[in-house]
């Protein structure tokens, strides 16, 4: 199959953005890269040409053709490259690949974006136990998905073979740190302590071991003092 040249449009700080980057990566795609800050109105070109929302990811297609949105560029990348094994060919699995990824967009990320903006410290150690609870719950999902015959065992998501759920989730499950990053000394300690000492997230701790050190999650992770810079901007505004 020939591929027409694309162009990704990213910023390399953003979480969602890296869902395409690993994406390209992990087919092997070749591809052109325009950065773009954040951090400032988005130039009238992108607005007018490839984007309306000013958002990242974008995939331009040959000189004609845009694709929107993270999962929907990652997932026809995945499509384009069916030799990668990105996206489960059984039903059920792809099923429930969906649904973890729906469900920590849903449940899990704006606990975890809640927890990272409060600054209050009693507050925020209460929203930290509510983090451990979503996790909890994400823990069962990770134990409750099936297994093929020929790959029943692995630390990702379906097994041995990191596929599009592992992808889809990689950037966050790399930016747990956030949750403390603006707290007192010693908060993000505290909170690898009760992830490490709690019984049911083993699962979730196999998981996020084996994403996180996946080389291309690391090669498309941005440095951590990047992304704690970039997201100050969300917190609260004090007088």
């Amino acid at each position: 199959m020939t591929v027409p040249k694309l162009t990704l449009y990213n910023a390399n700080y953003c979480p969602y953005a890296a869902r395409a980057v690993l994406a390209l990566a992990e087919t092997n795609q070749e591809h052109d890269v325009v950065e773009l800050d954040l951090n400032v109105p988005r130039p009238d070109w992108y607005l007018k040409d490839i984007n309306p929302y000013g958002q990242v990811p974008a995939l331009k297609i040959g000189e004609d053709h845009i694709i929107l949105e993270s999962l929907i560029v990652a997932e026809y990348i995945a499509d384009i490259h069916p030799e990668a094994g990105l996206l489960p060919k059984d039903a059920l699995q792809l099923a429930q690949s969906r649904y973890l990824i729906h469900h920590w967009g849903a449940r899990v990320q704006p606990v975890l974006f809640k927890a990272t903006v409060t600054l209050d410290p009693v507050e925020s150690a209460k929203i930290r136990e509510e983090v451990i609870a979503e996790l909890e719950k994400v823990d069962v999902l990770l134990r409750k998905a099936v297994h093929t015959s020929e790959d029943k065992e692995g630390p990702f998501f379906l097994g041995a073979k990191f596929t599009f759920a592992d992808l889809a989730l990689a950037s966050f499950l790399t930016r747990l740190y956030l949750v403390g990053a603006y707290q007192q000394e010693g908060v993000e300690q505290e909170f690898e302590q009760s992830l490490k000492d709690n019984k049911n997230l083993q699962r979730f701790r196999e998981w996020r071991e084996a994403v996180s050190q996946r080389p291309t999650v690391q090669k498309a992770s941005a440095p951590r003092e990047i992304v704690i810079k970039n997201y100050r901007k969300f917190l609260p505004k004090t007088n």
